[in-house]
Order: C-alpha cells, then structure tokens, then sequence
C-alpha cells in the first residue's frame, strides 16, 4: 500500500500545515465537511489497547451516532406500460442512512440470527458472502464481527466452478448473496451439506426479476431436497427487532479465525488467507492516512473481498465520515458517482487512476485541436478533473495493490 496525500493544485506531498489550512478554508463554507471534522477522543478510543473488534466497531457507532455512515444511489420503479414489467431505474441523487441506524441493523440482524428457533448461529460459524459491495454486505460483514462468526467474501463475479469448491471447502451456515447474484449462488451451493439459510441483500421486491428470481431460488433449493431457509436482509432485520438485544460476543481470544479471503484463482486454484480477529481489528484502526483530522467523504467502488475495498470504509470509520458506495460493479457510473459526492479522500487502484489520466488527456488534446496553447491546455484540463469531475474538494489520496506509473502519479 503506497499512500500520497495532496493539495488538490499540486503535484507533490503537501506539508501538514497547507492540508491543515485547506480543511479550514472548505470547513469554512462547506456545512457538509464542517459536520464531518473527525473527533479525535473517537478515534483514540477506538484505539484503546485490547478492545475487542465488535468493541472497535461499537465505538464508532456511538461515537459518531447522528452522522450519515453509508451512502448509495437512490432508485426509482418504473413499468413498461407494454409488457407489465417493473424495473429500476438510478437517479442522480443518493441515500444514506446513520452509524446509530446502521449499527441498530447489525443489532437487530444480530438478534434474529442468534435466537432462531431452527437454525440459531453460534460463534465461530462460517457466513460466505456473494455480491458487490453495498451497505447490505457490509451490514452482514458487521454482523459477523459482532457475533464472532467468519466471514467469508467470495468473488462476486466468479463463475460456479470457483464457488463450489470454496463452499463445500469453508461449510458455511449461511450464505448472504446479492439479489443480482442469485441464480450463481444458489447453483454455486446445491451440493452443500452445510448451508441452513440463504440471506438475500439488495433485494427490491417491486423489481419483477428479482422476485422471480427468489421464487427460483426457493424452489431450486425445494427440488434439490435442501431445507435452507430463503429470506431477505429486510426480514432478518425487522424479524430482529423485537428479539431481546444480544451481547457483543467478546469471549474467546482476539486470535480466533475472524475471517478467509481467496484469491481469484487467475494462477491456479483459489487461495484462503486467514484473519484473526485481531488483524481485523488493526483494519478499522489503522492510520492509513497521513491525518487523522481531515473530514472523510468517499466513493468506494472496489469489492470487499478485497482489503482494498476495506480500507476505504475503515479511513471513513474512524473519522465519523461517509462511504459512498457505486451502484455498478463496471465502474460504468463512477464518473458521476464523484461528481455527485465531491469526495475529500480518494481511496484509488493503477486502473482508475489510468481513467482519471486518460480523462485528463483527453481535456488536453480537446484544447489543443481548439488552439489553445499547450501551458494553458494543460492547466486547464487539470482545473476541471480536479474542481469539475471531482467536486473540487479532494485533501487526501491514497493508492493501493500495485505501484503506480510515474506519469499517472
């Protein structure tokens, strides 16, 4: 992991005392970013020595309890009038929702999946996750670390020969998949002995696809004789709710097996790399970022079973800031995705770097065919990705998981 903290108009490190000036100068005019300044008795009792992961996580949910935690692209029904069918369609505007509501999710999510009458989870049980990062996965995620289960983030766009052998590998209990991923997970897991519950996320129950594609799910699952229960993240919540709260599982010791990422597989079979809750833990409350004091807003557009993707929500974590999440996992809308959020931190791999520069480029080579001269064209090309593309209100930078070309840097 490389990190490079900029001033927006600069090509090289920005002394502290500039970052400390340019947070005043947006605090100054900017109520989003003023609500958003880090608290730092938050983030260092988050790092208090010994706490435990749920404790880690619980301390930034109360800590920072009235702030917006998680974003995503609000979406609006549509039915064609021809054939009867509802879709969705994005709209340039997003949602969010609180720490304090987020963790009340985790809690009631907690809840029901502790207490069920059928199939009640204990610590150390497996939960493997397909789908894109979203605020429902990361939702799972937590209650994972809330209830000392393992987690397990799987590839989302793996195909079937990939999945299986990692779930009949890990035997989870439950199996939380995105709505969009159905049909590969269900597939993915016919042959398991373990599986008890299929929990769906990102569900919309007016989108025609996706409820036939539970009713699918159920009835695969019905003819291949397993009994798992199908239901979706909204049930678990709400069915969670009017359940006793359950404690935060701090037994056992920080060096149980909190969690396994795979490999893609791209250089042979895939992969498990274990984490121990402590690592984990040394995630949501690592100094990743040059300050602890600059306000976080993000765009976080890269899948959790990759640190690269938790490193982002961990930064915004701690600094009581907003991750926002894209609605696409091609990246087909994050252009507009950063124009909308006008992030402050730019958690960033080679790739989209790479569309940042071509971006850039094209702003040049579009001015120099009008005839303006090249010192100019390229300043100018440079004013608009960084205050038109992004907002204007970028302050800090890291880029992570391969090292970066020098003429993209």
């Amino acid at each position: 992991m490389t990190r490079d903290a900029r001033h927006e108009n600069s090509s090289s490190p920005t002394p502290a005392g500039d970052l400390e000036k340019r947070i005043a100068e947006i605090s100054a005019t900017d109520e989003q970013i003023r609500a958003a300044i880090p608290k730092p008795d938050v983030v260092n009792a988050a790092r208090r020595a010994g706490l435990r992961l749920p404790q880690v996580l619980q301390t930034y949910a109360e800590g920072y309890a009235d702030r917006p935690a998680l974003g995503w692209r609000a979406r609006t029904l549509t039915t064609d009038p021809a054939t009867g069918r509802t879709t969705s369609r994005l709209l340039p505007q997003f949602e969010t929702i609180t720490y304090r509501d987020l963790w009340a999710n985790v809690s009631a999510a907690a809840a029901a999946w502790r207490h069920d009458p059928e199939y009640p989870l204990a610590p150390g049980d497996f939960v493997a996750t397909v789908g894109f990062a979203s605020p429902d996965y990361l939702t799972i995620d937590l209650v994972c670390g809330y209830l000392g289960l393992v987690a397990v983030p799987l590839q989302h766009n793996a195909p079937v020969s990939r999945l299986r052998p990692i779930i009949e590998e890990v035997e989870p209990r439950v199996l939380a998949v995105s709505a969009a991923y159905l049909d590969l997970a269900v597939e993915s897991a016919l042959g398991s002995q373990s599986v008890r519950r299929i929990v769906v996320f990102d569900y919309l129950p007016e989108v025609d696809d996706q409820r036939e594609s539970l009713d699918r799910a159920k009835a695969q699952l019905e003819a291949a004789g397993l009994s798992a229960i199908v239901e979706t993240l909204q049930d678990v919540v709400a069915g969670g709710r009017s359940l006793p709260p359950e404690p935060i599982y701090t037994d056992g010791d920080e060096q149980r097996l909190a969690m396994i990422m795979y490999t893609s597989g791209s250089t042979g079979l895939p992969k498990g790399a274990m984490y121990t809750e402590n690592m984990v833990s040394r995630v949501w409350t690592a100094d990743v970022m040059p300050t602890t004091e600059a306000p976080v807003v993000n765009v976080n557009f890269m899948p959790l079973n990759h640190l690269g993707g938790r490193i982002p929500l961990a930064t915004s974590f701690q600094a009581g800031g907003t991750s926002f999440f894209v609605p696409e996992s091609d990246l087909s809308t994050l252009f507009e995705d950063w124009n909308l959020v006008r992030p402050t931190e730019m958690g960033l791999v080679p790739r989209v770097v790479e569309m940042l520069f071509q971006r850039y480029q094209s702003g040049v080579d579009r001015r120099l065919a009008d005839g303006v001269e090249p010192p100019v064209a390229d300043a100018e090309a440079k004013s608009e990705l960084r205050e038109q593309v992004l907002g204007g209100r970028v302050l800090t930078s890291f880029v992570g998981t391969a090292p970066l070309a020098a003429e993209m840097k």
